[in-house]
């Protein structure tokens, strides 16, 4: 079970796990002797390493590889029986939002520390049809791609902390692996993974098989995505 994100100005990490049924026992580290490595179009490989024995998450040492749109990374995992391989694009030419605002009624009473508002964004759709995308704020998914029409969006109810005068507001782009993987999660489980991939990986999953995977031999996913942010000012009005 193999599952890595990857994407410019963010680490490299991957986490490396096995899917079992619930009369299996399950380890921290159920492969101690897999050597991951990562390569971009220079074909120089860098071994990521496992800094730490409480999780099998292998990372880049110091941040040394550099993730840059519209490159091709290579993925292999050196297993005592077999090899996995995975390759994933970097988008580029993704969306990229052109306009957001927020509104908040000055008659509003917040409640447990939280106010509603009215958010409008409007985004320039990605080029390539096979992307996906989807805005986040707050390290939470606000809308996907069937929220939008014809690139706008708009919600009344948009809730957030009672004391921001501002937010950074995230439009993720997902290559065409990342978002078929994320498509097939959504639909079955109804969960749809902000950009914090690993740690989500890593706190929810419980053995069961992805629906799509794109890693040879082997299952899971190998995929990137590029993000492009906005901080957007929060409007009092009154009413």
């Amino acid at each position: 079970m193999v599952f890595s994100v990857i994407s410019p100005n963010h680490p490299v990490e991957l986490y490396l796990g096995r899917s079992y049924f619930k009369k299996d026992s399950t380890t921290k580290i159920p492969y101690p002797e897999a050597r991951v490595f990562i390569c971009g179009q220079d074909s120089v490989w860098h071994e990521l390493t496992m800094p730490s024995a409480d999780h099998s998450i292998y990372t880049v040492a110091g941040n040394l590889m550099k993730i840059e749109k519209g490159s091709t990374y290579y993925l292999r995992i050196e297993l005592t029986d077999k090899t996995l391989h995975a390759q994933t694009t970097v988008p580029v030419d993704g969306a990229t939002i052109a306009e957001a605002s927020c509104i908040v009624s000055a008659n509003t009473t917040p409640s447990n520390g939280y106010q509603s508002g009215s958010l409008s964004v409007k985004i320039n759709l990605p080029q390539n049809k096979e992307y996906g995308y989807y805005l986040s704020a707050f390290s939470k998914v606000i809308a996907v791609a069937g929220a939008f029409s014809n690139g706008n969006y708009q919600n009344y109810e948009f809730l957030l902390p009672d004391d921001v005068s501002s937010f950074t507001l995230n439009l993720i782009t997902m290559d065409p692996f990342y978002n078929k993987f994320q498509t097939s999660e959504t639909v079955n489980s109804g969960q749809f993974f902000d950009s914090d991939f690993i740690t989500i990986i890593t706190s929810t999953f419980g053995g069961v098989l992805p629906s799509y995977s794109n890693i040879e031999n082997g299952v899971g996913l190998f995929g990137s995505f590029i993000t492009d942010s906005r901080q957007v000012l929060v409007n009092t009005q009154l009413k």
